[in-house]
């Protein structure tokens, strides 16, 4: 009877297995997994900078890789891709970022403590006992964001003031947080971030605040050490969460990533870090072509931001050709705008009477794109003086992550260089270069596939490969724009009223056909040029004079919406709104 009938139980037996595997559904891509296994054939594979394979295979397998190489047997099990065509990298790591943390989208308005020269650490934002960890979301779309652009791993650190907690290192892809997680508690997050209405309220008072734990958390450690050793006669020591958590800092077993916004930053940093003897990492320093003497002499660990500042002769430029398209101009190669030629910046220059005020423009616009262009260069500054590097995505869209990269590249850093920065260089500041940052047999099948040189404008991510799970990019994943239709319900005039901390304030939301926009309130406007519009959410980052770099998400639904406006100096606003008019 079990032989009559053993080709159907196997047929059943086989059926079971298929429906189990197409039960590993993919939740970044809802492509289901019925493998673990994946050969990706025919490569050029960049095993790391100054590497390079052509016609090569590399097999991954239960989320490790297992073979690099030519002629590679493919083993039966495995998924094929036919990489022919591809240039296969090994997946981007992100220093520092808030990935995984979601924007609080409301945050009610903190009442203002009794004694204002001496809050509460929480009221102050010192929460160095923080963990990431219980801050993430599996399901947060700034996750496939980044994955979008070829980060497979990030080093995530908790949003707030100037002690805002402990970061992790994890992985751009799982279903819970277990999954996401590769390693907990791998640094304290510090910046010159300073409170509002409170003490310390400037940057000057959060270094001597810092100071002050310092020395206070050192104090501690003795007083229990010395309880330890003999408690006879000694009250047994108070229980302070701060100061505990400064331990492993001041013990050198937790490295401190310090954020700095320009050079000013820079410099306290740097001299805070002597002063109190902590490992550190220096994050941001967007003005480092003014310090690369001082960073170099330091001899730590950097990171250098992706937030680049934008090119303003551009876009008035482009502007001017809407008003008056019949006038054909010179194309810029790079970024498809016209090309202006930039006088040079006279410092000596000074008005004499009104005359002269459209001359003194032309100087101050000058002496504006000498310093973004020696901002743009920054980068290949660094890597001139000798000096490694990684990158941080703090404050940066993910959409501008790969053509701001790109744009350090067209600036004078090589693209070597630039993948290390993307690889190799964070994979050792973070301790995983055992693990990640190469393509190697043994490391993590963290990959990225693209359609050639990654650093070319037109390439394009086809497949990530994140902890050995295939993601494949749609034609929207790869940097699309957004149809006019989709746009379309993001278009025309809001009003608004934004919950602040000092109260209410109305505003307007205009929101052109190519999203790009205003918002405008009495205190300040802000310009946006660059918007993304997907599932009924507007979301976009511009710099303002006034409070830094704000990034602003907006949920619409039919003619109101909900959002949030963020950053490090104000930030998280909860504001809403309806539309007054159509475009």
């Amino acid at each position: 009877m079990m032989l009559r009938y053993r080709p159907v139980l196997l047929l059943c037996a086989l059926m079971a297995c298929v429906q189990v595997g197409w039960a590993q559904v993919d939740s970044g891509n809802e492509i289901p997994e019925v493998t673990r296994t994946y050969a990706l054939v025919g490569a050029t594979v960049v095993q790391a900078p100054g590497r390079v394979l052509e016609r090569a295979t590399v097999i991954i397998r239960d989320g490790l890789i297992t073979a690099v190489g030519r002629d590679i047997p493919i083993p039966f099990d495995a998924e094929q891709v036919a990489a022919d065509s591809f240039t296969v990298y090994s997946g981007f790591i992100d220093g520092l970022s808030h990935a995984g943390i979601p924007v609080p989208k409301e945050q009610p308005r903190a009442e203002r403590p009794d004694d204002p020269g001496f809050p509460s650490d929480i009221e102050a934002g010192i929460l160095p006992g923080l963990d990431v960890r219980t801050l993430l979301k599996a399901d947060d779309k700034s996750l496939a964001d980044l994955r979008k652009a070829g980060f497979t791993a990030a080093h995530v650190v908790p949003r707030g003031r100037m002690l805002p907690g402990s970061g992790a290192i994890i992985l751009l892809a799982g279903d819970d947080i277990h999954e996401l997680v590769y390693s907990g508690e791998t640094s304290l997050f510090a910046q010159l971030a300073s409170a509002r209405r409170m003490y310390p309220g400037t940057d000057m008072a959060v270094i001597a605040k810092m100071r002050q734990l310092f020395q206070e958390a050192r104090r501690r450690q003795r007083i229990e050490q010395l309880y330890a050793e003999d408690p006879t006669g000694i009250s047994r020591p108070e229980y302070d969460p701060t100061h505990y958590a400064l331990f492993p800092v001041i013990d050198g077993n937790r490295t401190v990533y310090f954020h700095t916004e320009d050079v000013l930053d820079v410099h306290r940093a740097l001299a805070l870090q002597e002063e109190l003897g902590f490992s550190m990492v220096l994050t941001g320093f967007s003005g480092s072509f003014d310090a690369v003497d001082k960073l170099k002499d330091a001899q730590i660990p950097l990171l250098l931001t992706l937030d680049l500042p934008e090119d303003k002769r551009k876009q008035n430029d482009s502007q001017s050709a809407d008003i008056d398209s019949t006038e054909a101009q010179p194309t810029d190669i790079a970024g498809g705008l016209p090309e202006v030629a930039t006088p040079a910046y006279d410092p000596l220059l000074r008005v004499q009477d009104l005359n002269d005020l459209e001359e003194e423009k032309r100087n101050l616009e000058a002496r504006r794109d000498a310093e973004r262009k020696a901002y743009l260069e920054s980068a290949g500054a660094l890597a001139s003086a000798g000096m490694a590097f990684g990158f941080t995505t703090l404050d940066t869209k993910a959409s501008d992550v790969l053509p701001n990269v790109r744009t350090y590249v067209e600036n004078g850093l090589s693209e070597d260089v630039a993948l290390a920065a993307l690889t190799t260089s964070p994979a050792r500041i973070l301790g995983v270069a055992a693990t990640m940052g190469t393509i190697d047999v043994g490391k993590v099948g963290n990959l990225v596939v693209a359609t050639g040189n990654i650093f070319d404008k037109d390439t394009e991510i086809r497949y990530v490969f994140v902890d050995g799970r295939k993601f494949e990019m749609e034609a929207a994943q790869r940097g699309a724009r957004t149809s006019d239709a989709e746009a379309g319900s993001a278009v025309g005039t809001w009003s608004f009223t934004a919950s602040t901390p000092d109260g209410d304030v109305v505003g307007t939301m205009v929101v052109n056909d190519d999203l790009s926009g205003t918002i405008s309130m009495d205190v300040m406007e802000i310009t946006f040029t660059d918007a993304t519009f997907e599932d009924d959410v507007l979301s976009f980052s511009a710099a303002t004079a006034e409070i830094g770099t704000i990034s602003v998400t907006v949920t619409i639904t039919g003619d109101e919406f909900e959002g949030v406006a963020s950053s490090e100096v104000a930030g998280s606003i909860p504001f809403s709104g309806q539309r007054v008019n159509d475009p």
